[in-house]
């Protein structure tokens, strides 16, 4: 396939590229050239702005268009119609474009949020999901039942520029008492090069229609799951094991320790209104043949990276070492170790 691809530079865009070389398709990519300039012999890459640029693209005939950075509706219609004549467009949207997760289980027939009221060119993080709605809404208005949606929950992995999941196995490196929420909340997540490599495999069969895609594809994880796997995975990397330690949810919340950016992945059940957020059904993307590779060894490769120090990016916002310390003794005066 003749493969275009709209992003590209930097984590699911360059799994996508990677994904889509190693099948043996023909990649071009098509940014802004900001991300990343090195790119896979043989991909072809064409510097613009989609917003205004997409002229470059024109005589261009692709299979298939992976849009991985489409965020307002206005530059989503704009490629949409740029590319029409395109064989396949696949819009990576999110399941933060549902109007409700609420009840855990949500598929894909699940009503949209309303992005009624919203200016298109709104980036706030407060609109995200509705943009996303938006989206899809601007790119069906061009290819209707042709199009092909893909709604990913948390995306993880190496490279990850969020750290979001990854700060989990590299607290586990830093060994010693290691504080984890005591959270009922279900827990989903992607291995990004199963995405991207899931995603190719839709376009080589010709697939169309709306999928949520998210992982583990038999059910979500529980916390000690997934904190598990990060200190094992940080045990198989030579790092001293981590205690994890059960800290209570109301005292969390007392404390002021901010939910899913300074604890990542954390979703209090106060949250009555997220508790569906890591916990929609994969159903559809497993029966289009979805697999997820086991979360141990996606922790490994996290750690197989150097780990950022502080004052990185990645760290910005999360528990420091001197806070969890904090934490813990404040939280060993109210509950005792349990035997």
């Amino acid at each position: 396939m003749r493969v275009l691809v709209l992003g590209g530079g930097v984590f699911l865009g360059a799994a996508v590229v990677d994904a889509a070389c190693a099948a043996g398709h023909a990649v071009t990519v098509f940014n802004r050239g900001r991300a990343r300039r090195a790119w896979p012999a043989g991909v072809e890459c064409i510097v613009g702005d989609r917003q205004r640029d997409l002229g470059a693209l024109q005589g261009r005939r692709f299979d298939a268009v992976v849009d991985t950075c489409g965020y307002l509706p206005g530059d989503v219609r704009l490629s949409a119609e740029a590319l029409s004549d395109a064989g396949q467009y696949l819009f990576v949207s999110s399941v933060s474009a549902y109007a409700s997760l609420v009840r855990p289980g949500e598929d894909e027939r699940a009503p949209l949020a309303s992005f009624n009221g919203v200016a298109p060119d709104d980036r706030s993080v407060a609109h995200y999901g509705a943009q996303k709605a938006a989206c899809e809404a601007a790119l069906r208005t061009v290819w209707g039942e042709r199009a092909l949606v893909v709604r990913p929950g948390l995306i993880v992995g190496p490279g990850d520029p969020t750290g979001r999941f990854s700060h989990w196995p590299w607290r586990a490196a830093a060994g010693g008492t290691m504080l984890v929420p005591e959270a009922p909340s279900p827990l989903q997540m992607i291995d990004v090069r199963d995405l991207a490599a899931w995603m190719l495999r839709l376009l080589e069969r010709d697939t169309r229609g709306d999928f949520n895609a998210t992982g583990p594809i038999d059910g979500p994880l529980t916390w000690p799951q997934m904190i598990d796997a990060c200190i094992t995975a940080a045990v198989h990397a030579g790092h001293a094991p981590a205690t994890p330690r059960l800290v209570g949810e109301a005292f969390l919340q007392a404390e002021g320790v901010r939910l899913w950016t300074e604890l990542p992945l954390w979703i209090p059940a106060s949250e009555a209104d997220s508790q569906g957020f890591l916990a929609v059904s994969v159903a559809r993307a497993r029966a289009a043949g979805l697999q997820t590779r086991p979360l141990l060894d996606t922790a490994a490769d996290i750690l197989a990276e150097p780990i950022p120090v502080p004052g990185d990016s990645r760290r910005d916002g999360k528990l420091t070492l001197q806070r969890e310390r904090d934490l813990l003794a404040r939280w060993a005066k109210l509950a005792p170790p349990r035997p």
